[in-house]
């Protein structure tokens, strides 16, 4: 469980484009939404503060609301940057665990989850890892009992009326095949 974790380097940024774009909407949403609350209440101050300005002050007033407005955008566009970044510190994890599954799927039980130093879901990680563990040694026992029972078969071949030997020969096959797609 408490293997150490190897350092991967991000090479693309969307490893799990569905994941990672919906987590950044729901980021720049509630940025939005805020900027929206925010943004709003100084300008319903502002506007109500012009009323009783010069007007010749207006114009100039507009323009710093206008660079205010470009600052804005800005900000949402590098929230949104930022929070794709921040989703691959999950989506990096779920994209690993399925091409480990995958990995595992084949019989692999060698294989174990190795997401990168400060990644989310390293508990996960360690999980799957014990439980990878756990059946490796599982399909291992399950082995070593398949090949005492072979030894036992084949010895009693040896003793067996010759009408059963292709039988036992059979059965003493078949064991062998019980554990043969596990690579462990």
């Amino acid at each position: 469980m408490g293997e150490p974790t190897q350092r991967f380097q991000r090479r693309t940024v969307l490893v799990k484009r569905h994941l990672q774009l919906k987590y950044a909407a729901i980021v720049f949403a509630a940025v939005l939404f805020t900027a929206f609350i925010v943004g709003g209440g100084i300008y319903y101050s502002t506007f109500k503060f012009i009323k009783d300005l010069d007007p010749a002050k207006i114009p100039e007033i507009l323009e710093i609301m206008k660079v205010d407005g470009v600052k804005i955008a800005l900000f949402m566009g590098i929230m949104f940057l930022v929070s794709l970044f921040v989703s691959h510190k999950f989506a990096g994890p779920v994209f690993r665990f399925e091409q480990s599954a995958q990995v595992l799927a084949t019989g692999d039980l060698t294989h174990r989850v190795c997401l990168r130093t400060g990644d989310d879901l390293m508990e996960l990680q360690d999980e799957v890892n014990a439980m990878v563990a756990s059946l490796q040694r599982l399909v291992q026992k399950d082995r070593a009992r398949a090949e005492s029972l072979i030894a036992r078969l084949e010895a009693l071949e040896g003793k067996a009326p010759e009408a059963l030997r292709p039988e036992l020969a059979a059965i003493a096959e078949e064991l062998r095949g019980l554990t043969r797609g596990f690579k462990v």
